[in-house]
């Protein structure tokens, strides 16, 4: 894993991955838990387009929590008027989605939940899902949630495969649906993209593992003591070697990334904000 300079508020963590089938490599920028708010709304947006244009990627996928929903109202231009300034802020992912395809989950925040899995109005704005799908149709961005988009990259054929957040389902609030996977040929080297680490225990057991999973949602613990692990947690039930990097879940791989946000007023200890380059190399 190579770390590069991304200023002083966070990192470039690039990981090569080895993908059988593959004739060409394949670079993806994964762009998870931005958590747009009124700590780090346009600018920081801004920051994660000059970052990702820097990296030249063959396909771009945000990995949910693209907004914080935090319980504060904004004024919007926006002519639907489920849609906060904090959704509004999606729009300057325009400048990525315009020029690289770019694809996307939800996550828990878009459906207002933390680790209660309830609503709680002191603490959420309201269930913003439609808000931020509308924002990223908007754009040009791809709807990942339950589905599944086969696409060719470098004159080869890569599958990826998302689910909706895992806790929305849990509150009722969406579900969680794999039949789309039918229609992968189990041959074409799929990812997995899931919000959540914990997405990869409801893979269905008929089918082929994926070749990869990408995860976010833990922010790599956001406060991560030395000797003593992520201060606090993210209400996953994988073990917490799975809050960061590049682990193993019965011999599928899963790359947790930190992501780019936080929860709870923009506080990190040994988790610097992280945009996330994968290159699946033959």
């Amino acid at each position: 894993m190579e770390n590069n300079g991304f200023s002083y508020t966070g990192a470039t963590k690039q990981t090569n991955f080895t993908i059988h089938n593959l004739k060409k490599p394949i670079k993806i920028v994964f762009i998870t838990d931005p958590q747009l708010n009124r700590f780090k709304n346009d600018e920081w947006a801004e920051k994660i387009v000059a970052k990702t244009e820097e990296t030249q990627p063959d396909m771009v996928i945000f990995g949910g929590d693209l907004i914080s929903n935090e319980g504060y109202f904004y004024e919007t231009s926006s002519p639907n008027t489920s849609v906060g300034a904090e959704a509004e802020w999606l729009n300057i992912f325009a400048k990525i989605t315009e020029k690289y395809p770019s694809y996307y989950v939800l996550g828990n925040h878009e459906y207002g939940l933390g680790n209660s899995n309830r609503f709680d109005p002191d603490h959420w704005t309201g269930v913003q899902s439609q808000a931020v799908i509308y924002e990223m149709e908007k754009i040009g961005a791809k709807s990942l949630n339950n589905r599944l988009a086969c696409v060719a990259v470098a004159t080869q054929n890569i599958c990826l495969f998302g689910i909706d957040d895992l806790w929305g389902a849990k509150a009722g609030l969406t579900k969680l649906d794999f039949s789309e996977l039918k229609n992968w040929n189990q041959r074409t080297p799929i990812v997995f993209i899931t919000h959540n680490p914990d997405g990869i225990l409801k893979w269905p057991k008929e089918i082929k593992k994926p070749n990869l999973v990408l995860a976010g949602h833990t922010h790599g613990g956001q406060i991560y003591l030395p000797f003593v692990g992520p201060l606090g947690g993210a209400g996953i039930e994988l073990d917490e070697k799975y809050y960061r990097g590049l682990n193993y879940y019965e011999g599928t791989p899963i790359y947790t990334s930190i992501g780019l946000g936080e929860s709870g007023g923009p506080v990190r200890f040994m988790s610097v904000p992280e945009l996330t380059v994968i290159e699946l190399v033959p």
